[in-house]
């Protein structure tokens, strides 16, 4: 496995619906929207094995506060360091920028993996976190 991290943030749609299929989450943004997302984004990460995505994630900032979005790995890459890679970029990105908060998204479906994961990097449970999804 030889491993390339990328920084662009034009990534190609299909490649990243297939990411996202491989681990079960939901298509629901269409390629248009992905195009407007990775532009708004302030900082896009991807992991690539040769042509394939194995791994992304990415952020949004405010200047008082920052979320990481769309954190997941390929699950034939899972267990081998990739998501350790990705919250590692992500985070020394926005670590020496005095937010007030960063914040990161850990889905039910998912959260008794990602819950220890993500402690893991210092973040902690808070209970106010509720979305409209659309």
């Amino acid at each position: 496995m030889n491993l390339i991290e990328s920084t662009k943030k034009n990534l190609d749609v299909k490649q990243i619906e297939s990411l996202r299929d491989s681990v079960g989450w939901h298509r629901h943004r269409g390629p248009e929207k992905w195009k407007e997302i990775l532009e708004k984004s302030s900082f896009v990460y991807s992991v690539w094995d040769g042509n394939l995505m194995v791994g992304m994630g990415r952020i949004l900032e405010d200047g008082i506060m920052c979320m990481l979005y769309d954190i997941v790995v390929h699950k034939d890459y899972q267990g081998k360091g990739i998501g350790k890679m990705i919250m590692n970029s992500l985070i020394s990105q926005v670590n020496d920028k005095g937010y007030t908060s960063i914040g990161v998204f850990a889905s039910p479906e998912n959260k008794e993996f990602l819950i220890p994961f993500y402690k893991k990097f210092g973040f902690k449970l808070s209970g106010t976190g509720m979305e409209i999804k659309r």
